[in-house]
């Protein structure tokens, strides 16, 4: 996996049931599991035997799944995040044996993130059939989100779309995009939230119908009638617990259109 500041290093769900969560991914895309350490509370979901994933134990469902960029030096950049008008929400940062040292962090928005100084014994597995595949960051503070994020990690941003009907900017480290920005519609209710939607790729050799028919089947709620667009074919669901999360087919994508997760009209 590529660890440039600032790209994607590993994504985290924090949750009140531990083995419902992990009992549903098992069952939509075989995920495994494993303890990071003997006698911990906190657990790394494998993919033939490679690591996509932690899950933690939390006293509340949340919202979305917790996304982590990567840092050199995650005391360092949690300084910089909070000078840029971010919130930290830890005292310390937390060491998870094999994955690194982590932060919790409010951008100015008030959308929870995380940074992580990885470490190199457990590489995280993305890109792939089953794994994570790509990001998105809905937001009604668009403006605000570009700067934060440009100063924080100095991401090269492309503008799709329009900015008024499809306003969705494409955050690049190098080579590599890293995170969609999307402008939240002009008449969402002003309860909803910001939210990360992580997207997990379909397995090719079992397709989206049957992905998605195999999630609903394990408890998940559809949020709105599934769409395509430029990165492929997408369903946005809450998993039984409530928590967000898409699928996607890279080999279903389309041109744009307007459809997005910025169309989920649900703060729940």
């Amino acid at each position: 996996m590529y660890e440039a500041p600032g790209t994607p290093c590993w994504v985290e769900l924090a949750t009140p049931d531990l083995d419902r969560s992990m009992r549903f991914f098992q069952d939509v895309y075989g995920w495994q599991f494993t303890q990071a350490a003997p006698g911990s509370d906190y657990w790394i979901a494998l993919l033939f035997g490679e690591p996509v994933a932690g899950f933690r134990r939390h006293t509340t469902s949340v919202i979305d799944w917790t996304v982590y960029l990567a840092t050199d030096d995650v005391v360092a950049t949690a300084g910089h995040a909070q000078q840029l008008g971010g919130t930290l929400l830890q005292s310390q940062t937390e060491v998870v044996p094999g994955v690194g040292s982590k932060v919790l962090v409010d951008d100015p928005s008030g959308a929870t993130f995380g940074l992580l100084q990885p470490v190199g014994a457990r590489p995280f597995t993305a890109g792939v059939p089953g794994a994570l595949i790509w990001l998105e960051f809905v937001t009604r503070s668009a403006t605000l989100a570009d700067r934060f994020f440009g100063s924080l990690f100095g991401y090269e941003q492309t503008q799709f779309g329009d900015a008024r009907t499809l306003d969705y900017v494409v955050y690049s480290s190098g080579e590599h995009s890293v995170v969609g920005r999307v402008r939240m519609a002009r008449d969402t209710p002003a309860d909803v939230p910001p939210r990360w939607i992580a997207h997990f790729a379909v397995d090719p050799d079992i397709g989206f119908d049957r992905t998605l028919h195999a999630a609903r089947t394990a408890g998940a709620r559809l949020r709105f009638r599934p769409y395509t667009n430029a990165l492929g074919k997408v369903a946005v669901l809450s998993d039984p617990l409530g928590t967000r999360f898409a699928i996607i087919d890279p080999a279903l994508a389309s041109s744009w259109d307007h459809h997005s997760a910025a169309d989920d009209p649900y703060g729940d």
